[in-house]
């Protein structure tokens, strides 16, 4: 089975490897699309949790290849929950298996740690995370059920209403499927912070409004921090009102810059948003099977199972992005 492994050098070899023999309960995965992650582009740089010889990748989709329960059949079109847990302890059987103590992220989580992930021709997942793509939604977008429930996530996290005024630090993918998960929830006052003029324009097509980084605005109620760079949660504490919420979902290998200040004197509310449980990912696969949701406006790149374009493209995103937004891994393509 080929995948994309990473090397001591923190790049990409595309590697044959042996594939994972079946256990009970458990599913082989064909991967029709695996979508490069801004999470990926982060753990790349991090020894420390993703070691040389491990394999990326956790927003993916395929067909069943190996059925191992009773739920499936082979050849059916599926999605995967990354978040595996243990499965068995409370908090797995409330649903937050991204926060099992027992088997944590790091070691149980598709493509985020020591788990290989879906940069490769198939996964090996156990037969829980596995959901079935609703009726009329493609493989390629249903591949983006995992970045949406991040989105959906986030927002149950930040105790949200609909009267709010919301402020959203990044255009990105995240940052987009928020701002439109938000307007579904009701809230009319969502305005997205992002740099990058073509972003802004899909934003603004699909009915967000969108500015550039150096307008500031009213302060807002609660403000999404979905950039992960030093300074970005300096710059929501900036932005939200006395007594706001501030909800941070960005990722960064490095510390954080944060203003003491504003956060004591404006009793600013810092909440954690980490991944997603498993109702925010069935919600999110609901929200593609009713088509509310426009991902195909950010998918804008689909390349092969190959070093030098996976690695071009991860390049590029961690730089200067250009039109590239979302781009899909298609083993198969």
């Amino acid at each position: 089975m080929r995948t994309l492994v990473i090397t001591e050098e923190r790049g990409l070899r595309l590697a044959e490897v042996e594939e994972r023999e079946l256990e009970p309960g458990w599913v082989r995965v064909d991967v029709a699309f695996c979508a490069i992650c801004g999470s990926d582009l982060h753990l790349r740089a991090m020894p420390h949790l993703v070691p040389a010889g491990a394999v990326l990748g956790h927003e993916i989709s395929g067909h069943v290849a190996a059925p191992g329960g009773e739920r499936l059949t082979a050849g059916q079109a599926v999605v995967v929950w990354p978040k595996a847990g243990c499965g068995d302890c409370d908090d797995c059987r409330l649903g937050d298996n991204h926060l099992c103590p027992v088997q944590p992220w790091r070691l149980s989580s598709l493509g985020l740690g020591t788990r290989p992930g879906g940069y490769a021709e198939a996964v090996v997942v156990p037969e829980h995370t596995v959901y079935a793509v609703p009726d009329g939604v493609s493989l390629e977008h249903a591949a983006l059920t995992e970045p949406l429930s991040c989105a959906v996530h986030a927002a149950d996290r930040s105790g949200i209403s609909a009267a709010d005024t919301v402020t959203v630090l990044g255009g990105g993918t995240v940052g987009f499927l928020l701002a439109h998960v938000l307007r579904l929830r009701g809230v009319e006052d969502v305005r997205v912070v992002e740099p990058h003029p073509v972003r802004r324009a899909r934003l603004t097509a699909t009915g967000i409004t969108a500015v550039d980084v150096d307008e500031q605005g009213p302060d807002a109620d609660v403000v999404f921090e979905c950039v992960g760079s030093v300074t970005a949660l300096a710059d929501a504490a900036r932005r939200v009102r006395t007594r706001g919420t501030v909800v941070a979902l960005g990722v960064n290998e490095r510390p954080t810059e944060l203003d003491s200040v504003a956060l004591i004197t404006k009793e600013i509310r810092i909440v954690g948003s980490f991944a997603q449980n498993r109702g925010a990912f069935e919600e999110a696969l609901d929200l593609l099977g009713g088509g509310r949701v426009p991902v195909e406006q950010i998918i804008t790149d689909v390349v092969p199972l190959d070093s030098g374009p996976v690695s071009a493209m991860m390049d590029a995103l961690t730089g200067r992005p250009g039109d590239h937004q979302v781009v899909m891994i298609a083993p198969g393509g």
